[in-house]
């Protein structure tokens, strides 16, 4: 036999060889394999570098105010002791409670059927989970305020010798560690994603990334209609009216969403601004229009409602350029935002000053085009999944360097591993449509070792929730 056809041999019988050993499948796997099949999962990740410097400052900046105090036993029982059986009183419907213990999250509190909300729970109680089992967390107990504002019992009244007294009604009035998805100057809230509206509806910030390419291809920026597009529900901030956000002059910038609604009748040719079911210039009420049909507008006007706009993060994404009433409650990544760079801000100096935007975008075209790309870059860098991730991950570290005791179920009457909660919210028909739990429960629910064995703990755990005396305000 030829030198080369040795040559030819050794090289097949080596490409074999190294076949079966990356595919091990052909040696002789059959039947009944997969009993004692255990699927690989990644080591759980130590650190993430993905934020924004402004948003990886800020979870320093919300944690600091324990520093000196710590996190002790004494102010985390006041988010337990006073709330048993309690249905009336705010700072007890709103919080769920939450415990870390090697690496595993636990619910400490179970909501009554009406309690769950829509998905300003749901949705963090999804991501919370997704955070755990790609990083290692802390041993750590906090809340997370599922309201559409801050708590106003987390308002601060710190002194130089208690830095965390705050309006906590409970003994010793001080701050908890409390999560909420959005806060203001003054108030000891720390601001997480608000992750329902993020990743939860059919209109989510996830889903609308996905389809950013083809809505820039369907409507080019030169396609887009130079007219201020604008629908909201009616709702309005509490901070508007008064001194939380004024003109220049420091008059009160009034409701945006009732003021627009009005002002764009005399400006038909510049603006298309409504609430829900106000009146258009035709006479028509105005309704809903999806927000993969916004981005045909060049201009997108922004406003808060209740609290901050859950349409604003998406808003975004679309490509357009956003023109933002100035607000008063914040959330997570604002503080990275710049005026004029990322939005053009409006109420600024009197309240019809949205006209000379719309007028400054028209004669500044190639300006306010970079300004709307700014702001979808932006977005796709700092508030995709991975990065939302990240930023819960990092806070929570910064958080549970501030523990001074030690966490343990023992403590706690209710403490429910999160992954059975989800399997719950999944499977009861008051929530199992409220976000797409499959994405974590598929991927690392079914070999999760907090998790009972499918849904054989579905029952107990429907029991407890029932036997929660309902929340007088409802699913909110």
């Amino acid at each position: 036999m030829k030198a080369s056809s040795l040559r030819l041999h050794s090289w097949a019988a080596a490409l074999i060889l190294g076949l079966a050993v990356l595919f091990p499948s052909v040696r002789g796997a059959g039947p009944g394999s997969i009993a004692n099949h255990k699927e690989w999962r990644p080591e759980k990740r130590t650190t993430c570098d993905l934020l924004h410097p402004v948003i990886e400052q800020l979870t320093k900046n919300l944690t600091a105010i324990f520093a000196k105090e710590g996190i002790n036993i004494e102010v985390v029982d006041s988010l337990h002791n006073k709330c048993e059986k309690e249905a009336t009183m705010h700072a007890c419907i709103k919080a769920q409670k939450l415990m870390i213990k090697d690496g595993v999250v636990y619910v400490t509190n179970l909501m009554p059927v009406n309690g769950f909300g829509a998905v300003e729970l749901i949705g963090f109680l999804v991501e919370l989970y997704e955070v755990s089992q790609l990083y290692k967390l802390p041993d750590l107990e906090f809340a997370y305020w599922h309201d559409d504002n801050p708590p106003a019992e987390t308002n601060l009244k710190p002194t130089a010798e208690a830095p965390t007294a705050a309006s906590w009604p409970f003994p010793p009035h001080k701050l908890p560690p409390i999560l909420a998805w959005a806060t203001f100057p003054g108030n000891g809230a720390m601001v997480v994603p608000y992750s329902g509206a993020f990743r939860c509806p059919k209109d989510s910030f996830d889903v609308l990334m996905s389809q950013m390419n083809d809505m820039m291809m369907e409507a080019p920026w030169d396609q887009r209609e130079k007219v201020g597009f604008g629908r909201w529900n009616v709702f309005c901030a509490w901070y508007y009216g008064g001194t939380a956000v004024t003109f220049t002059d420091g008059s009160p910038v009034p409701c945006p969403r009732e003021y627009l609604s009005n002002l764009y009748k005399n400006h038909t040719d510049k603006m298309l601004t409504a609430a829900l079911g106000h009146e258009l210039a035709g006479g028509a009420k105005a309704g809903s229009v999806p927000l993969n049909e916004q981005y045909k507008y060049r201009y997108i006007v922004s406003t808060d409602g209740w609290s901050i706009s859950s349409k604003f993060d998406k808003y975004l994404v679309l490509g357009s350029l956003i023109l933002k009433a100035r607000g008063f409650v914040y959330g997570w990544y604002y503080p990275a935002m710049e005026e004029w760079v990322h939005y053009v801000p409006y109420m600024v100096k009197h309240k019809d000053d949205i006209i000379e935007m719309i007028d400054w975008a028209r004669a500044n075209d190639d300006e306010a085009h970079k300004i709307a790309q700014a702001a979808q870059t932006f977005a796709l860098r700092n508030l995709n999944r991975s990065a939302r991730l990240c930023y819960i991950f990092r806070l929570l570290s910064e958080l549970g360097k501030h523990m001074k005791y030690t966490t343990s179920c023992d403590k706690r009457k209710v403490c429910v591993p999160l992954v059975e909660e989800l399997k719950f919210l999944a499977t009861w028909p008051g929530t199992h449509r409220n976000c797409k739990y499959d994405e974590v429960l598929s991927t690392y629910g079914r070999d999760d070792p907090a998790a009972l064995p499918g849904d054989s703990g579905y029952k107990v755990l429907l029991k407890r929730h029932e036997d929660e005396p309902h929340h007088v305000w409802g699913r909110r």
